[in-house]
């Protein structure tokens, strides 16, 4: 099986790991920006990388491939479960959060459940859309947390040149 598309997926999430390295190198910087929401983009970023070169190692082993995407989804959704509660617990409950970040949480669920109900043997025959699923919402989580850092740059920048 070849796993281009995954590979697409996982140069974007190195870069996106890449940036938010160098971000975090420069945290005094950019102290104003939450602590965690940067680690909710490189948890995204780094775990997006990761189960998208996955199914390389996956599909090398001695297994069937019904077992292989059962594997797949079941750690690829224990992770996003694991990153989901961990940034919530930071908010309490959704009522904190900015409502475009409260939908993409609330939106996250489905997904969630998609690659752990995989992880159980259900919906064997759609496998590997789930998994694309997956890696293409977890990258578009750390596109997001992207935009989000880069509009509160753009937005500290305004507000200096208005002061000047």
């Amino acid at each position: 099986m070849e796993f281009e598309a995954f590979r697409v997926i996982a140069q974007i999430a190195a870069g996106l790991a890449g940036f938010v390295g160098i971000l975090l190198v420069l945290q005094d910087r950019l102290a104003r920006l939450p602590r965690r929401q940067m680690l909710g983009f490189l948890q995204s970023s780094i775990g997006t990388l990761a189960f998208a070169l996955l199914p390389d190692f996956v599909f090398s082993l001695p297994i069937t491939p019904e077992l292989g995407w059962q594997i797949l989804g079941g750690l690829f959704g224990a992770y996003h479960l694991f990153i989901y509660v961990f940034f919530l617990s930071g908010y309490g409950d959704f009522r904190k959060m900015p409502p475009i970040q409260a939908t993409v949480c609330i939106a996250s669920i489905p997904v969630i459940g998609a690659k752990l109900a995989l992880g159980v043997g259900l919906f064997a025959a759609l496998a590997p859309n789930i998994y694309h699923l997956g890696l293409l919402w977890t990258v578009g989580v750390s596109i997001f947390f992207f935009v989000q850092v880069i509009l509160n740059e753009a937005s500290d920048d305004a507000h200096k040149v208005g002061k000047k």
